[in-house]
């Protein structure tokens, strides 16, 4: 599953801040977050005991979403994530981005946003001679941009107060936003005052920005939070050597592809990426350097065998970050069968530490890679959007990928990212072009137009442009959207900034000429480029439907059609999908369901649908169904 933070267009085409490559795209931050709207909140049970020293977090153990009920009190609108933070002291950190639990702005004003507060933490007995200190890493803003800089109209900040035996919260910091992104920074602040030596202490962040989050990110994210005794001012080291940065792809060239394409290549290991990698840091005292070697493995989920890269190895001397750590993937023996595959490659570090340290977990950094039906260049994960500039010429602009085949092949749809409500109403054509001297062709070889809808499914951030019958493809081929005028609006949609396509391969069409549209964004920090989410979906050649090859779609029936909600199917098949009219995947058998030959679509409302069945030899077959209530 995927989570987002921001999602509205904001411009940040002030003079200066981006470089020139970067102001023929408009650049927005997102301003809500659709997956949080339909995210499960975390229970709220209450606590038996309260928590005992020593109290850790470096938000390494769980996946992204909210914390950790066991350490952290729920609510608050914060998000556990590795994407927004930038060179984090270890793997993941939490954000304060400004939205609430449902992934929605606060308000339109300049107030209190976020918060993140401990469970309670028995500190009953202790004296200040227990030397009780906490510590924490703080950044001002994120991937995207830095944080509005803070005025006497314009409170950005972020506060740590401590809860005294008397119920009442005090600050103990407080730092103002000076309108400029920062690193990591460590402090430590001693918890000594008697006040705060009660069975019910806690402590919490909270920060303050613009509510609305239009035109502009007051972002705060805090990682590896400490408490513990027989500290000292000076104890700012820990002995533990953490990964740091998102893992690299597995691909070489896309971050997803068809698992055909993949089989297809002479030599499958050349598909592989030479250099996969992360950062590590060395949180650690010294005085001596701490030798490091660390091993990359990928597996084929959910329980397939566990393959080994490489090692690798460095030695680190006390207080280095971001040191690269790297192994090549080409060993690895993928298997070639047809069926689609979730790979999941990692890398471990061999720092010898013991199995029950609270710092083992982030040795080890994860990633997932689909070789399905679709190629990508992003991991469907958004920081921000793009669009094509505003412009008042008529005439249709365009933005478009490169792909290049390992066997000629078919585009059944595109799939892209609309950021809503901006990007809703707006009309858009998607194309297909054949290569041309390393261009894409004057004139596409296939076009489809959609209206973007106003909204889509719960959980589902992605529409399906499907063109009228596949689109045969060879070699070098191209695919992209296009869109005329719009006055004032742009049309944006979701932007990786973690992942980027090879150089030129993401290209633009402005006045009819094809040139490349790259943008470079390390001059506003961290990262270097950015994908747009845009997917071509493929069909291995082997799509069939109700008007070619009648043979094999006559097999299949639906009935009865029209139908209540229970469909049966006749004929077998591996897997079932509905389609809506607009090409929106809206419903997906649930797996192992298939061999009960029903489809349960109770759940969908009245209208005309398309059942797309995928049978034992990959091919699929769409049946139109009725749904009538």
């Amino acid at each position: 599953m995927t989570r987002s933070l921001r999602l509205l267009p904001s411009l940040l085409l002030t003079a200066g801040l981006l470089p020139l490559a970067a102001r023929a795209q408009v650049l927005g931050s997102l301003t809500s977050d659709p997956s949080r709207a339909t995210a499960p909140l975390p229970a709220t049970a209450s606590r038996a005991a309260a928590l005992t020293l020593p109290f850790f977090d470096d938000f390494s153990t769980q996946r992204e979403g909210a914390p950790a009920v066991e350490r952290w009190q729920p609510g608050g609108g914060t998000l556990v994530n590795n994407r927004f933070v930038l060179a984090p002291p270890s793997r993941g950190a939490v954000t304060f981005d400004g939205l609430n639990g449902k992934g929605q702005p606060y308000g339109s004003f300049f107030s209190d946003t976020d918060t993140l507060t401990s469970q309670p933490i028995d500190l009953g007995g202790l004296t200040a001679a227990s030397n009780v200190y906490l510590s924490f890493f703080w950044q001002a803003g994120n991937i995207f941009s830095a944080p509005t800089n803070a005025s006497s109209s314009r409170p950005v900040f972020i506060q740590l107060e401590f809860l005294g035996n008397d119920g009442l919260w005090r600050q103990i910091w407080q730092q103002r936003s000076q309108g400029v992104r920062t690193g990591f920074r460590q402090l430590l602040f001693p918890v000594t005052d008697a006040r705060y030596l009660h069975p019910g202490f806690r402590f919490r962040f909270h920060t303050s920005g613009n509510q609305s989050n239009v035109d502009n990110d007051d972002a705060w994210s805090i990682d590896y939070v400490r408490l513990d005794r027989n500290r000292s001012a000076a104890d700012s080291t820990n002995r533990d050597i953490a990964t740091s940065r998102p893992l690299g792809s597995l691909l070489k060239r896309y971050t997803a592809m068809p698992v055909w394409q993949f089989n297809a290549n002479p030599t499958p290991a050349n598909e592989l990426n030479n250099v996969i990698g992360t950062t590590i840091n060395n949180l650690g005292p010294g005085p001596a350097s701490t030798p490091v070697d660390w091993l990359g493995t990928v597996q084929v989920l959910p329980a397939g065998p566990v393959a080994t890269t490489a090692k690798g190895g460095a030695n680190l001397d006390p207080h280095r970050r971001q040191v690269p750590a790297t192994v090549d993937a080409r060993s690895l023996s993928i298997p070639l069968t047809p069926e689609e595959k979730i790979l999941r490659h990692s890398l471990y570090l061999l720092t010898g530490e013991t199995a029950n340290s609270l710092t083992v977990r982030n040795d080890t950094i994860s990633r997932v890679t689909e070789l399905k039906n679709y190629y990508a260049y992003d991991d469907g994960t958004p920081e921000g959007t793009l669009s094509i500039e505003r412009f008042s010429s008529a005439g249709i602009r365009y933005r478009a990928y490169r792909f290049d085949l390992n066997k000629p092949d078919q585009v059944r749809s595109l799939r892209l990212y609309p950021i809503l409500p901006a990007a809703a109403g707006r009309v858009i054509s998607a194309n297909v072009w054949d290569d041309v001297s390393g261009k894409p062709a004057a004139t596409p070889k296939a076009t489809q137009s959609i209206t973007i809808p106003n909204s889509l499914p719960a959980g589902q951030n992605y529409i399906d442009i499907i063109f009228s019958a596949p689109v045969p493809v060879s070699g070098t081929f191209y695919v992209g959207y296009g869109h005329g005028q719009f006055g004032n609006s742009v049309v944006p949609f979701a932007l990786d900034l973690n992942n980027a396509p090879p150089d030129g391969y993401f290209l633009k069409n402005t006045f009819g000429t094809w040139e490349n549209a790259a943008f470079d964004y390390s001059s506003v920090g961290g990262a270097p480029s950015g994908s747009v989410i845009m997917r071509p979906v493929m069909t291995n050649n082997l799509t069939v439907t109700g008007t070619t090859e009648a043979q094999t779609a006559a097999a299949y029936a639906l009935y009865p059609n029209p139908s209540a909600g229970l469909v049966r199917v006749e004929g077998a098949y591996r897997q079932a999908a509905v389609l809506d009219a607009l090409g929106r995947t809206v419903w997906t058998q649930p797996a192992g369901q298939a061999r009960d030959g029903q489809l349960d679509l109770r759940q969908l409302p009245a209208g005309v649908y398309l059942v797309q069945l995928t049978v034992a030899n990959g091919q699929l077959v769409h049946k139109r169904l009725v749904l009538a209530r």
